[in-house]
This record gives structure tokens, C-alpha cells and sequence, in this order.
């Protein structure tokens, strides 16, 4: 059996792959079984900061040439039961900001010496970072058995406590990568992901560690923007963003696809349209031409996907600004999903259900500025009311002209001069009722927005989510409208009718589709009745 051909071995050892499978034992038989073993254990790893130096003396030598991506958690100091009771404050936020950074540049140092061309490239995830004192039903990455094991032995802790807060004790803590330029270059690394996490890392973090990657070709961060409710520290946050965007991002010189997503996991945050979002005075959000200042001169960007709170600066520069070079000249897929906050203040879509109150400027997170006797008398007060996001309304929303039409004019705009687009899409998602039986109204999530799709182009979306006439005329130039009962004026519309037109001709198939009535309502009425059942 010795003489087989390696691939054989691996694929049987591939067939074997379950949770009873003793891989360790088959790989004592011989060499051949020992690289086939290997090369599935070593795949896919889950990497835990506190694992860093038997990771170093494990994974060697050939080894290295089979680790396709790397699934890094990061553990942060732990804490008593007591502290529990208190919101984090400066002290803690600097213990966590040490153990944090000494965790990137301890994953950083060890890859440092991986040679791409004798081990390849490899994918790396910003999975988790959390505390072992938190509890694991928070934890984004958290197996049954842990959170088993942690409610045991916790339970007669937890029992003592006066209040325990939650997830609202590090809520507003953003942890802090120190001496991001120090960090060494890691070559190995190609693509680079970050995800929601337990605790919550400032927004610029992602860009810094990825100005250490030269060879960074695909990367999508999950940031935090839209999750601050307190107006000051979210104004800092995306000021400091906007720095990193403008200084790093363009050093990324071979980047291909490139996803920001800021977007809120809520329909209507509770600072829904009140404030500016900008530290300067500009007519511009900094973040949003940020972005496309740095974005557009990438020669190697192919795709881009942005989700957040913008305005039409992501897209275009205005009327005062005359566009001397064209940008996103080698952009293929541009999708931008808006929030229906705009970042000067206002929104894109009215409600009047939507209570509008005042922006919190003068006040500051718990755990922020206060004494400790101050802070421990707000913990004993607190109640997450008034901090949970909110998760849209049961009535209809109608779009605002004078917000959305510009926003739509910088869209077609932008698109008119990317000579090689297949793709582009502008949309929103606002609420939509959903009847459950006459009289009991849930809410359902519909989405709003605009798509061009060049010829044998198929849309980004699942089929299955989209209105069943998008997958007809595929092989012709497409522009779908779905926007309810809105409709643009002419002008708007002759001139996203023109998208792709110098490349393939005059020929459109143009269309005003109704997705929330062809599929959207009934999915989540079926969602909705699956709950009740």
C-alpha cells in the first residue's frame, strides 16, 4: 500500500474526517499517512494568543506548507467576579490595550520568518477576543461545552454579586493596537478577515495591521461605528478611521477586493438622524471621501463592497470639486449598502414613528471621565433601556428627495466612468409590515435600492432573495429599480440608464421590480410563523 500515490492518501484520510476519528493513531502507521493526517489537522487552525509559543514548536517545517488560514482568538486578562459590578475603566482599558497588542505582535513575529515561496499563502481571522472572565454566553466564538463548564463553576459566584453587568461592563471600550508601525511585515498572509468579536476593537486597528501584510490581496472588517451611542466618541472614532484610511489604505498595493463593513445590524440605532457624524465643518463626510480618495487610485482593486453610514462623497466629489483623473478605472463589483442614518444629520427615509431626540454630546460613556464612586453609583442604576439598538418599526417609510436624489446622482456618476463594471449596486434596507392574522403586525426588513448588471453578469445576491425576474435577459445590459412606489425623475434616470452603454451598446433591459411583494413578505411571514409554531 506504501507504493500508492500520495493524493490517494489524502484523499482517504479525507473520507475518515469525523469527531470519532483517532487521526493521531492512523498517522503512526508510515509516512504516507503521517503528511495525509497533517495536512487536515494543520488546515484549518484554531489559535488561541495563550497558544502562541506551542504553535511556534508545533507547526514547522513541512508543516507550514499545509496551514491554509488561521483562525486567531485573542485572550485578554482576566477578572474577578467582583469587578463584574463596575464598568471598565482608563486602567482596565490600558491592560487590555497591552494584552491585545501583545497578542497581534506575538502572532505577528511568529509568521514573520514564513517563506512564501516554499510554504504559500495563508488566510488569516481576527475570530475572537474576549476575557475568560466573560461570560460565554456573550462570546461570539464560545463551544456548548464551555459555557457548560464556566456556568458550574460560576454559579455560586454569580450568586453573591449585587448586579452583574453583562456586556454593558467593556460596552464601550474599544481596544487600542500600540505601536502598529513597529509590527513587522508578514509576507505569508494574503487575505485578511475581521468579524464581530466579543470585545470590541477600535476601527482603525484592522487598517494598521493590514498596513504589515504586503502581499494582501482580499480583506473584509467588520467595524464598530454604528454601534456607539454616545455622538462625541462615535464623531472621534470615525475621525481617527478617516486618518487611517487616508494615511495606510494606499500603501495596499496588490489589494483585489476589499469589503468595510460599518453598517448597523439595526434598522433605526437610537441616535438615528440627530448630529453631525463629522468633526470638521466640510459639506463632505470626511469618512466617505476618505475612502474613495484611497480606493480610487488602486490599480489592482477589482471589487469593493462598503456598508455603512455615507453620504454621496463615497461616490463622487460634488459639484464644487471637478474629478481631474478618473478613479476605480479597473473596478469590476461596487456594491454599497447605506444606512438610513446620513452622517450629517437627517436620514435618506422618513417615519413618523421615529422619535428624534437630542445628541448626546455632553455626555460620556460609563466608565469615561467619571470618579470610581461615580461610576460604581451608575452601575448600580443602570438599565439597558435606552441602549439596545432598535430594530425597525412596523409602519412604512417614504424616501426624501433631497436627500436620495444626489446620493443616486453620485452613484450614476461614479459608475459612468468605471470603463470595466460588470456589476453596481446602491441600496438600503428599510422596515416593512408584515401581517402574521387581521390585526397582529410584525416587521419584516425590505430592501431599497438600484442595480446595474452588464451582460452575463449575475447578481452578487442570492437568487433566491431577489425578485425572480432578475435572473431573465441575462445576457443583455440590465437596471433594475426596486424602490417601491418612488420613481426618479427623468433626468436621474436617463443618466443610470447610460451605465455601460460606450461598452455594450445602447440596448437595456430596464425594469421596475417589487422583491418585498414577490418574495420578501412571504419569507418572513414564514419566518414569523415558524417562531409562533
Amino acid at each position: 500500500m506504501n507504493r500508492l500515490p500520495q493524493d490517494i492518501f489524502d484523499e482517504i484520510a479525507a473520507l475518515l474526517q469525523s469527531p470519532d476519528f483517532d487521526g493521531p493513531a492512523l498517522a503512526t502507521i508510515s509516512r504516507q499517512w503521517q503528511r495525509a493526517i497533517e495536512r487536515h489537522t494543520f488546515r484549518n487552525i484554531r489559535l488561541r494568543s495563550t497558544d502562541l509559543d506551542r504553535f511556534q514548536d508545533v507547526v514547522q517545517q513541512d508543516r507550514r506548507r499545509y496551514v491554509h488560514a488561521i483562525d486567531y482568538l485573542v485572550i485578554l486578562p482576566t477578572y474577578g467576579g467582583e469587578e463584574r459590578c463596575r464598568f471598565e475603566r482608563e486602567v482596565d482599558r490600558q491592560a487590555n490595550d497591552e494584552a491585545f497588542t501583545a497578542a497581534i505582535y506575538g502572532l505577528f513575529y511568529r509568521l514573520e520568518s514564513w517563506d512564501v515561496s516554499k510554504d504559500g499563502h495563508i488566510r488569516l481571522y481576527l475570530r475572537d477576543i474576549y476575557s475568560n472572565a466573560d461570560h460565554p454566553s456573550l462570546r461570539r466564538s464560545c463551544s456548548s461545552r464551555e459555557l457548560k463548564n464556566f456556568l458550574r463553576v460560576d454559579r455560586t459566584r454569580r450568586s453573591n454579586l449585587t448586579v452583574d453587568l453583562w456586556r454593558w461592563r467593556f460596552r464601550y471600550s474599544y481596544l487600542r493596537l500600540l505601536r502598529a508601525s513597529e509590527l513587522p511585515l508578514v509576507p505569508i498572509v494574503n487575505s485578511f478577515y475581521t468579524c464581530a468579536t466579543t470585545r470590541n476593537i477600535c476601527d482603525r486597528v484592522s487598517i494598521d495591521m493590514a498596513a504589515r501584510l504586503p502581499n494582501l490581496r482580499e480583506a473584509s472588517w467588520r467595524m464598530n461605528d454604528w454601534e456607539i451611542r454616545y455622538i462625541a466618541l462615535r464623531r472621534a472614532h470615525r475621525h481617527d478611521l478617516a486618518q487611517a484610511v487616508t494615511e495606510v489604505l494606499p500603501r495596499s498595493s496588490v489589494l483585489q477586493s476589499l469589503t468595510l463593513f460599518i453598517s448597523s445590524a439595526c434598522l433605526w440605532a437610537p441616535d438615528f438622524s440627530s448630529g453631525t457624524l463629522d468633526l470638521g465643518n466640510s459639506t463632505r463626510d470626511t469618512l466617505s471621501d476618505a475612502i474613495r480618495t484611497a480606493t480610487g487610485g488602486m490599480s489592482t482593486l477589482r471589487e469593493l463592497w462598503i456598508a455603512g453610514t455615507i453620504d454621496g462623497s463615497l461616490l463622487w466629489p460634488g459639484p464644487a470639486h471637478a474629478v481631474s483623473h478618473p478613479y476605480w478605472q479597473n473596478l469590476e463589483y461596487i456594491t454599497v449598502n447605506f444606512d438610513a442614518r446620513r452622517p450629517s444629520g437627517g436620514c435618506y427615509f422618513w417615519n413618523s414613528q421615529v422619535a428624534i431626540r437630542g445628541p448626546l454630546e455632553a455626555e460620556v460613556p460609563p466608565g469615561y471621565g467619571l470618579s470610581e464612586e461615580e461610576d460604581a453609583e451608575a452601575a448600580m442604576r443602570f438599565s439597558p433601556i435606552g441602549h439596545l439598538d432598535g430594530d425597525g418599526l412596523n409602519h412604512e417609510t417614504a424616501p426624501d428627495d433631497d436627500s436620495l436624489v444626489p446620493l443616486i446622482e453620485a452613484f450614476g456618476k461614479a459608475c459612468l466612468q468605471m470603463p470595466k463594471l460588470q456589476s453596481a449596486e446602491l441600496s438600503s434596507l428599510i422596515p416593512a409590515p408584515v401581517e402574521l392574522e387581521p390585526g397582529t403586525m410584525r416587521h419584516g426588513r425590505c430592501r431599497w435600492g438600484i442595480w446595474y448588471l452588464s451582460p452575463g453578469t449575475s447578481l452578487h445576491v442570492r437568487t433566491e432573495e431577489m425578485d425572480p425576474v432578475c435572473s431573465e435577459d441575462i445576457h443583455q445590459r440590465r437596471l433594475f429599480w426596486d424602490v417601491r412606489e418612488w420613481r426618479p425623475n427623468t433626468e436621474l434616470q436617463n443618466l443610470l440608464r447610460d451605465i455601460g452603454s460606450k461598452r455594450y451598446g445602447t440596448d437595456l433591459v430596464e425594469k421596475f421590480i417589487d422583491t418585498w411583494s414577490t418574495v420578501g413578505k412571504e419569507m418572513w411571514l414564514q419566518y414569523y410563523k415558524k417562531q409562533h409554531s
